[in-house]
């Protein structure tokens, strides 16, 4: 991966693929594993350097690493989600693993699930242990589900004499950690996901939960490769300073219209690569 910025688009349309093709300059596309053959066919013929991901997974919903199960609870059985078997998440991730070899990707994240760090870092360790079982064509990402520590970490109490000292107990001590881990099981390359946050007034329902300063200095300590939804003109600037990619769906939904006083002048896509 290079050390220099790069813009990353991420597309799930044939129609905002066209947007890219007069864009002058280095970027990448990303699309994810969930869309059709001729389609993922279409961003490798692109030419452009070539992401996949494994699509956005919520832990309030079931999905690929749930199952449902039976158990007898308060004299009555009642059905509960859990983590679906390990036979079961090695086969879906072997799945995916040889789905995106179909597709000659330059780069793969590793499967995770939004709000769930460890969670995330289980699957990305089985991840790895299969990917090292085969020889791949693409890198593995693994990606590190940062939002959920830095925006809902519990504020540091008092501390008591046998306690650890406050500075152990903050997001910032979690989640060093946590890269460490993913360091550990033998991981290149490190992106930070889960930054965003829900908000209906973005054309994705999705807006970046932290300011531009909280940003540079997560940069600074955490040197991730890859910032999954970090892509803005706003944060340009940032991103090219620690030299990080990142990537963005509301680019290619943006236009002019929204804010005329602002960009009915400018080319707002062609910016973010330059």
């Amino acid at each position: 991966m290079k050390s220099s910025f790069l813009p990353v688009f991420a597309v799930n349309r044939l129609n905002l693929l066209k947007k890219l093709e007069n864009l002058q300059g280095e970027f990448g596309v990303l699309g994810t594993i969930i869309e059709s053959d001729n389609f993922l066919n279409s961003l490798r013929l692109s030419k452009k350097t070539f992401f996949i991901d494994s699509g956005v997974f919520d832990a309030s919903k079931k999905a690929w690493h749930q199952a449902t199960v039976s158990v007898f609870e308060n004299e009555r059985w009642v059905r509960k989600t859990c983590l679906a078997d390990l036979q079961d998440l090695r086969a879906w991730i072997i799945y995916f693993l040889e789905r995106c070899e179909k597709f000659n990707p330059d780069y793969v994240f590793a499967p995770d699930i939004v709000g769930e760090p460890l969670l995330s870092l289980y699957l990305a360790r089985l991840t790895w242990e299969e990917y090292c079982l085969k020889t791949y064509s693409y890198q593995l990402i693994g990606v590190v589900q940062a939002g959920h520590p830095l925006y809902n970490w519990p504020p540091l109490d008092t501390p008591q004499s046998d306690s650890l000292p406050p500075y152990f107990n903050t997001a910032k001590s979690f989640l060093s950690s946590l890269i460490s881990q993913y360091r550990n099981i033998g991981y290149q390359y490190i992106a930070l996901g889960g930054l965003l946050k829900a908000d209906s007034t973005m054309p994705m329902g999705l807006k970046f939960g932290l300011s531009t300063q909280e940003f540079d200095h997560l940069l600074s300590w955490s040197r991730p490769d890859f910032v999954l939804g970090g892509l803005a003109l706003s944060r340009l600037e940032i991103l090219k300073k620690h030299g990080v990619w990142a990537d963005s769906s509301n680019w290619l939904w943006w236009d002019e219209r929204y804010d005329y006083e602002r960009f009915g002048h400018r080319n707002a896509l062609q910016e973010v690569v330059r």
